[in-house]
């Protein structure tokens, strides 16, 4: 039986992204491979999080001259104002063809936890016919 391949897909924010990086690794101690999803702005924190893992780490592009976001903010940290993240939460939905055309391109999927403010994922979850699980990362 192969190993269980597990894809994460955290919201762009340190307090969701923190929780995970540490699943990730949990996940990587019991046997599993673990593809994990994130823009490029947000990348070298999670590449610095998981330099001495094997997890993959998948970036997807993250539209620009979004309405209220300011140009090259992929995360709630470096938004001007916190009042601006649900903007941000509504322009990750953006993401979704490239996300689900890099699922497409993914060895079989035995399960994904995606983050509770990227809704729109369990849509992608059900067209592969992939288990999603979710999560609220805040407090964990």
């Amino acid at each position: 039986m192969a190993s269980p391949h597990v894809v994460i897909f955290p919201f762009m924010s340190k307090g969701h992204t923190i929780p995970v990086l540490h699943l990730a690794r949990l996940l990587l101690h019991r046997g599993a491979s673990v593809t994990l999803f994130t823009t490029p702005a947000n990348r070298p924190f999670i590449s610095t999080a998981l330099f001495d893992t094997t997890v993959s780490i998948i970036d997807l592009p993250f539209l620009q001259n979004i309405d209220g976001i300011p140009p090259g903010v992929e995360s709630t940290d470096k938004l001007p104002d916190i009042s601006q993240w649900p903007r941000l939460a509504i322009a990750a939905k953006l993401m979704k063809p490239y996300f689900e055309k890099a699922l497409n391109s993914l060895p079989r999927i035995s399960f994904m936890i995606t983050d509770g403010f990227l809704g729109w994922t369990l849509e992608s979850a059900q067209k592969f016919g992939i288990p999603r699980f979710v999560y609220y990362g805040m407090s964990n």
